[in-house]
């Protein structure tokens, strides 16, 4: 029998357990980019590759401070618990500008991923931007993250495009581009997960 998955608002008390949470992921599939053509006329692949051997990445290393910047600087900040503990959590900022909102961060601990919690925290996440009437979330997972784009495509997410100097001049390196990607909220939901 699955353990059920509870979404609520962060508070101050979840800060501590979210330090703790173990968020490396493998990088043995990334996105390759590649380039072709001459400029202004360049054409761009993106390509799924295979390394080895693939170390473990860190998708993000948790502060206390920087956790607190974060609950008073986000629009939305969900945790996820899995069997009474914090397993993940999700932020997001809607900017005035637009009527789409960013998942900034959505990260679950390793020991509980497959288990309801990322799903639970991007419904939740859809929920409270349809109520806010915008259009669609968007999301930028590193193109090293297979499990991450993976898993945004299995909720109905589609490719939009990439950014290959978000973290910095090296981002053009195998794996190293975030991917842009994007949900139209519609009032039917997500997509339906595959049996």
């Amino acid at each position: 029998m699955a353990v059920p998955v509870t979404i609520r608002t962060a508070t101050e008390a979840n800060l501590p357990a979210l330090t703790r949470l173990d968020l490396t992921y493998p990088t043995d599939r990334y996105l390759d980019l590649v380039r072709s053509g001459e400029a202004p006329e360049h054409t761009f692949t993106l390509r799924w590759r295979n390394r080895v051997p693939a170390p473990m990445a860190v998708y993000d290393t948790l502060t206390i401070g920087k956790l607190r910047g974060a609950l008073e600087k986000t629009d939305l900040f969900l945790v996820a618990e899995h069997d009474g503990d914090i397993a993940g959590y999700l932020m997001i900022i809607a900017p005035a500008w637009t009527d789409a909102a960013e998942v900034t961060d959505l990260a679950v601990d390793i020991a509980c991923r497959r288990e309801g919690a990322g799903r639970a925290l991007i419904e939740a996440a859809a929920d409270w931007a349809r109520e806010r009437n915008l259009r669609s979330l968007w999301v930028e997972p590193r193109a090293d993250n297979h499990a991450a784009i993976s898993f945004y495509v299995s909720l109905g997410f589609r490719i939009a495009g990439f950014n290959d100097r978000m973290y910095s001049n090296s981002d053009h390196e195998d794996g190293k581009p975030t991917i842009v990607m994007h949900l139209e909220l519609g009032a039917s939901g997500l997509r339906e997960e595959r049996k």
